[in-house]
């Protein structure tokens, strides 16, 4: 969870929104996401897939929300849009399909859900989303219901 916590917090350092020269803020981009992919692989040769998981879904959540605010500046092609629809419907399958392993009080979460909103806007999409947002608050508030330790 720490390692979560770091890479979240170095993630968005790099998603910093002052003003940069295209390339630097690339080479921050790839810098970070080497970063977060090594520790990927590491956790996964230490046979510890749970926090791969962890850590891939993390970055997606991130690149997802990324995506929609870029979206509104970069002026995407129409298919550069439809990649970011495929790549959040994937993400939102995922999601569906890993449900139980979710903790919905993390900040990544409320971010990929956001970007999931952006993105998604077909009824069927919405419909899904709306399902897992649902499922996501019911385990919220049993999770905060919970009597602590």
């Amino acid at each position: 969870m720490k390692t979560i916590s770091i890479l979240f917090l170095v993630v968005l350092a790099g998603c910093s929104t002052a003003p940069k020269e295209d390339y630097q803020q690339a080479y921050e981009m790839d810098l970070v996401d080497g970063k977060v992919m090594l520790t990927t692989l590491r956790a996964l040769d230490a046979g510890d897939v749970q926090k791969a998981r962890r850590i891939g879904i993390t970055d997606l959540h991130l690149t997802l929300s990324a995506l929609a605010d870029y979206g509104v500046r970069a002026h995407p092609t129409a298919e550069q849009q439809q990649e970011a629809v495929t790549l959040a419907r994937g993400v939102l399958d995922y999601m569906l399909a890993h449900r139980e392993e979710i903790d919905p009080r993390l900040p990544s979460v409320r971010i990929g859900i956001r970007g999931l909103q952006q993105i998604l806007t077909q009824p069927e999409d919405v419909r899904r989303l709306t399902e897992l947002s649902h499922y996501l608050a019911g385990i919220e508030q049993r999770m905060s219901a919970a009597p602590k330790p």
